[in-house]
């Protein structure tokens, strides 16, 4: 088999830099799967509403002449997760049948291919779905075919002719173009692919037959019986036991044999039917939820098929000269342009003779699907097949038509990675040669020009995909325009020969194999050792093996055609007989004799071909030292038993005999870690990485052990230097969430759900990532965001009571109290023991007045822990609201025996309820003051608040004022005005605050008529909106009283647009609202200013957060150095607003503030910790973050 000569070249195996590869399916991540997340256009649809794909697909329909949203409709019907229904496939049928394409240029070119190829894939969705045609839409789609193929003509003249020559007078140019010319050079023969297949599929397609579905349903069987996935239907008349001779060609002669076409179908088209169907059948079982095989496995199968069907090809281009079918192809491409332009006679075809079709369509067709795997896969094993494939085809085509396949398919090659196919160009230049060295000069210059049009092409390709992701997906690196010339020793390194060597080869045999079987335990064995186990126990890993769990992988023709390069790159040896060749394999001897015995004879057998060529003898040698080697063995057994002082000897000893093996070095810090030998680990590591700086495993190991010693600045700089060489680790993403949730706290959250969220979009359930998001959602006071991920939680465990406490939390800094104690009620009958949460159900029974149920929560408190005094505290407070002294003062006499004389939250507790018990004595209150002197001020300032209040119960308003003036000067960010609700009955002090500000006499103009509305003007800059009514009376009927504002009154808009015009603003504006209910999507909060700068609005994706959160403070978007006038206009929202004050500088545009209930019961709750911290053990477990360095991603690397 030919190919590059530089993939023939060995390195040693598993050591494959930059491996895509993991062997967990929930990383198999398909390049189709990320375009669909994101592409713009869907993400946009999302956004306006359209969230089925049936909604998706009839709003796309409507942009048809556009690529970019063609792309997306492929997209869409592309992905075999997504149901649509018969009407949807109906309608889109109808709208792709409209040929208006109302000009030609190359643009136009990959338009036309994109929108057949919509095309065939709507029509392969009706092929696999109980949906018959009718026959006038078969008609009708037949009638398009002509059109299609007439603007196909029409634009290949063009791009042949030239951009100069567009204008040209003489428009029947286009006819006196030589035809062979313009196909040869300048023809996308992806078009002419597609019309022949639609045409052959509407051919088979009839309404009075259901013969199409029994194609479907026995070539199923036959598949599922090769492959062993229903064992129950080997017994099934007609379907073949597998065994060792069950070749891909020998089934498919079977399957052929059973059908019969009632009309005539071209010659081609029975194969490819039977490759359609395999394929579907494969992506279904592989990508459904089922996962009824992995899709390793289907790839692997898929691939199978795809060189089985090419091996055939390939034979009956045996010993023919290059592009010897050129001519032939030429004369039967215009015959088939002629029937293509004739409808009636596409018709009249049904009854005739055989259609007819280009030569060699089925391995155009075949080498058609290799591309569309490339595009959905992300495994170098596809990658290496395919390459291999695209290789053979170009050196055996025996026409431009394959060549033109074979190119484009390496050109997506190269995209996908130019290091690691940087030997395509070189490819092209050795076959250019060839044709030189054959003397086809005419055909090597049309060679020339076919490569350069290909190239032309697929950048036209990339450029539709570019646009629709909003970055260009064009590869790792060099355009292939440029000529690069390697040297062949800068890719004598190549890999990928190993990869696919790797991946069909038996471990007991250490050779790639025709027959293979995959495991329940996805170990795989050839189907020849499998037979030989004494016990079916799996040599690997010991589990048992079922034979209704074995499924069945023939590579034979891969195999077969690959053999040479597997040989000589010692991959494949010269056949070994053991001394008794009938003895069984023991698979539970755990020494693995007769493996060692295998690699013993290997080993001589190297000692009897030293004088052979050097090449062979290293290449050999290098498959048998290391990871095959039974030291390794035992050692990555005796790790995965966690018997970490063994596993770290056996290394040692091993690192002996390869001192300078990277792997060995980064397994050996794994180890240490997990002895909490640190530095040793970090030596290790350090001498990885002076051995290959560029490879990331060390870097990962390294960043996870920085991050054990809470060394997160180290951590997070390992961990990126890591990302920078590549690595693929899902968990590298979430120990670097979690170490920036650990750096600084807040400064770093954002930085942390970045790396959270690429992790989820790996692995959605991820428990730990989820509780991070969270907490800093909730820490962030984002409450609607982490109430969506405690959702997710409690949908993975809806009975985690940590979680479900958590979430009534969040429910009651958002003052939804009684939806709170519904989720205190979950955790508690989960886990009543739980004191945390029956203490905040019983502050929520509080705010709601329920006082019974908070007393029976407190009881349950004391009785389980006697010593609490957080519950006292409330237990007295209770017994106060209810005016129930007695009690009251039982309860604070036991909380003050608890005195701790360190816990500054129990004394400002004990300053708190002898202030309220005691409130009506002046004697009492000095003494108080006096005995709580020097108690710290808390957090929020709660004790200002104490203070100020006994100052005005004891008539000392100057004292007061200090207290009150220190409460809004250092608690500005908070809801400090809540706290003057309490103050609001002591109108005497409000006076005194009034004359002591000087604001007797000044005049004011913004509809402020009462004392209280000036001084909050003028001191505090607070203006209530209900003062807009002096001056605006027809703002009146917006005007409703309301027992949370300051004022009593708020305005109201409902149904009517409202605006409103503000005296003047500050620079930092924050308004006191709540939207009620949005009553249209058209909804929005206008916001003016009068310095005619743009105007700033709150749309619907914006107002919605806010929609039923109650009352809030709500940071406007907009800022000024000076004091401006502010207009603010509401539409098609019902919404109640109180206030609005100035912030300060820096505060968070769009920063969303609960306010709380203030009554008696002070929010000193907020002071306790909530159960992230108070359980941080649990929550944010050590252990569970600790078990992120996974050996499986150590090795797999």
């Amino acid at each position: 088999m030919e190919g590059s000569s530089s993939q023939s070249g060995n390195s040693s195996t598993n050591t494959v830099p930059g491996n895509l590869e993991h062997n967990d399916f929930a990383l198999y991540k398909t390049i189709l799967h990320e375009n669909l997340f994101n592409n713009r256009i869907l993400l946009k649809l999302e956004e306006d509403g359209f969230t089925t794909p049936d909604d998706k697909v009839e709003e796309l329909l409507k942009h048809l002449t556009k690529s970019s949203y063609l792309y997306t409709i492929k997209l869409l019907f592309e992905n075999l997760q997504y149901e649509f229904s018969s009407q949807v496939l109906e309608n889109s049928l109808e709208a792709l049948v409209d040929t208006s394409f109302k000009h030609y240029s190359k643009e136009s070119v990959a338009r036309l291919e994109l929108h057949l190829r919509i095309l065939v894939i709507v029509l392969e969705r009706i092929c696999f779905s109980p949906i018959v045609l009718s026959k006038e839409l078969r008609d009708k789609i037949y009638n398009s075919l002509a059109k299609f193929a007439e603007i196909h003509r029409k634009t290949t003249q063009v791009i042949e002719i030239g951009l100069d020559n567009n204008f040209r007078s003489n428009y029947n140019q286009f006819n006196q173009q030589n035809n062979d010319q313009v196909e040869i050079k300048k023809r996308n023969y992806n078009i002419d692919f597609l019309l022949i297949h639609l045409r052959d599929t509407l051919h088979s397609l009839r309404d009075d037959e259901t013969w199409f579905q029994e194609i479907i349903r026995r070539t199923k069987d036959f598949l599922k019986a090769a492959l062993n996935i229903t064992p129950g239907i080997l017994s099934i008349a007609g379907v073949p036991l597998p065994n060792d001779n069950c070749s891909i060609l020998s089934l498919l002669t079977q399957i052929r044999q059973s059908l019969s076409f009632k009309y005539p179908v071209a010659s081609y088209y029975v194969d490819w039917r039977i490759m359609l169907i395999i394929q579907h059948n494969l992506f279904i079982w592989s990508e459904s939820s089922e996962k009824i095989i992995s899709k390793k496995f289907g790839e692997l199968v898929l691939m199978e098929y795809i060189w089985s069907f090419l091996g055939r090809e390939w034979i009956n281009t045996a010993n023919k000269s290059i592009l010897d079918s050129q001519t032939k192809f030429d004369e039967v491409s215009n015959k088939v342009a002629k029937t293509l332009k004739n409808a009636g006679g596409l018709l009249n075809e049904i009854a005739g003779n055989e259609p007819i079709a280009l030569p060699h369509t089925l391995w155009f067709g075949i080498l058609d699907l290799a591309q569309n795997l490339i595009q959905r896969s992300s495994r170098i094993t596809t990658y290496g097949l395919c390459y291999y494939l695209a290789i053979e085809s170009l050196n055996k085509a025996p026409s431009s038509f394959i060549q033109f396949k074979s190119i484009e398919l390496l050109l997506y090659l190269y995209n996908i990675d130019n290091k690691m196919f940087s030997m395509i160009e070189i490819d092209f230049d050795q076959y250019i040669q060839k044709l030189s060295d054959n003397n086809l000069e005419d055909s090597l210059e049309k060679f020339r020009n076919l490569l350069t049009f290909v190239k032309e092409k697929y950048s036209e390709d990339l450029k539709i995909l570019s646009n629709n992701i909003g970055k260009g997906k064009e590869g790792k690196g060099k355009s292939l325009n440029q000529n690069l010339y390697l040297k062949k020793e800068q890719i004598s390194n190549s890999n990928i020969l190993d990869v696919i060597a790797d991946e069909i080869t038996c471990p007991i045999s250490s050779e790639p194999t025709d027959q293979l079987c995959i495991l329940k335990c996805q170990h795989i064995l050839s189907l020849d050792n499998l037979k030989k186990l004494k016990q079916k126990i799996c040599p690997n890993c010991r589990e048992k093996i079922e034979d209704s769990d074995i499924r069945y992988l023939s590579q034979n023709s891969i195999y077969k055609n690959l053999y040479t390069k597997f040989f000589e790159s010692g991959h494949i040896l010269p056949s070994i007989e053991l001394v008794n060749s009938d003895q069984l394999y023991d698979s539970d001897d755990s020494d693995n004799s007769e493996v060692d015995l295998i690699l013993t004879k290997k080993k001589n057998f190297m000692n009897s071909i030293n004088k052979l060529n050097s090449k062979i003898s290293s290449s050999i040698f290098s498959r048998i030292t290391k990871k095959q080697h039974p030291t390794y063995q035992n050692i990555i057994k005796e790790l995965n038993e966690k018997h970490y002082e063994k596993a770290e000897t056996l290394c040692k000893e091993f690192l002996n005999l390869f001192s300078k093996s990277y792997s060995l070095k980064c397994i050996l810090a794994y180890i240490c870690r997990y002895l909490n030998n640190y530095k040793q680990a970090h030596f290790y590591l350090e001498e990885a990485i002076l051995l290959n700086p560029k490879r990331p495993v060390a870097y990962f190991i390294r960043g996870e052990i920085y991050f054990s010693q809470s060394n997160y600045s180290e951590a997070i700089y390992n961990l990126k230097k890591s990302l920078d060489c590549k690595a693929k680790v899902n968990n590298l993403y979430i120990i670097l969430g979690n170490s920036y949730l650990h750096y600084s706290c807040v400064n770093h959250y954002d930085m942390a759900m970045e790396y959270y969220d690429i992790a989820l979009k790996n692995d959605p359930n991820n428990y730990l990532c989820l509780k991070n998001c969270a907490y800093i959602y909730e820490n962030q006071g984002d409450y609607l965001n982490a109430l969506m991920i405690l959702d997710r939680l409690l949908n993975i465990n809806e009975k985690d009571s940590l979680v479900l406490c958590y979430y009534g939390e969040i429910l009651c800094n958002m003052t939804h109290y009684s939806k709170a104690i519904l989720y205190f009620t979950k955790a508690n009958i989960i886990d009543p023991e739980n004191i945390h949460n029956l203490n905040r159900r019983a502050i929520a029974y509080y705010t709601i007045q329920e006082y019974d149920n908070v007393l029976s929560d407190l009881d349950k408190i004391i009785q389980s822990d006697p010593l609490n005094s957080s519950a006292y505290y409330l237990k007295s407070l209770t017994y106060y609201t209810k005016n129930d002294i007695n009690n009251a003062e039982i309860s604070f006499k036991k909380l003050a025996a608890l005195l701790n004389s360190n816990n500054s939250l129990t004394k400002f507790q004990l300053f708190h309820l002898e202030y309220l018990l005691n409130n009506n004595s002046s004697k009492e209150l000095y003494n108080i003051l006096t005995k709580n002197d020097r108690i710290p001020m808390m957090s929020d300032l709660l004790s200002c608040f104490i203070r100020c209040k006994i100052y005005i119960e004891l008539k000392d308003y100057s004292m007061a004022k200090m207290y009150f003036d220190t409460l809004f000067e250092y608690n500005v960010s908070k809801n400090c005005l809540s706290y003057i609700h309490l103050l609001r009955k002591h109108s005497v002090f409000w006076f005194y605050l009034y004359k002591s500000c000087r604001i007797i006499g000044y005049y004011f103009t913004d509809g402020i008529v009462d004392k209280f509305s000036e001084y909050m003007y003028r001191e505090k800059e607070v203006y209530f909106i209900s003062n807009l009514t002096n001056l605006n009376s027809e703002l009146c009927q917006f005007q409703e009283s309301d027992t949370s504002s300051l004022l009593g009154r708020i305005l109201r808009s409902k149904n009517e647009k409202l605006r409103l015009d503000l005296p003047f603003y500050f620079k930092y504006p924050i308004c006191k609202i709540n939207i009620k209910k949005i009553l249209s999507k058209d909804c929005f909060i206008k916001l003016y200013s009068d310095d005619h700068q743009e105007d700033h609005t709150l749309k619907h994706e914006v107002v919605s957060k806010l929609e039923g959160l109650g009352w809030i403070e709500y940071a406007l978007p907009i800022y000024s150095l000076n004091k401006l006038q502010l207009s603010i206009e509401i539409n098609s929202i019902e919404m109640q607003i109180d206030y609005i004050r100035s912030g300060r500088k820096h505060y968070n545009h769009h920063k969303i503030t609960h306010i709380p209930n203030v009554s008696l019961l002070l929010p000193d709750h907020q002071i306790c910790p909530n159960v992230p911290e108070t359980f941080s053990d649990m929550y944010f477990s050590r252990k569970e973050m600790g078990n992120l360095l996974d050996l499986k991603d150590i090795l797999d690397k």
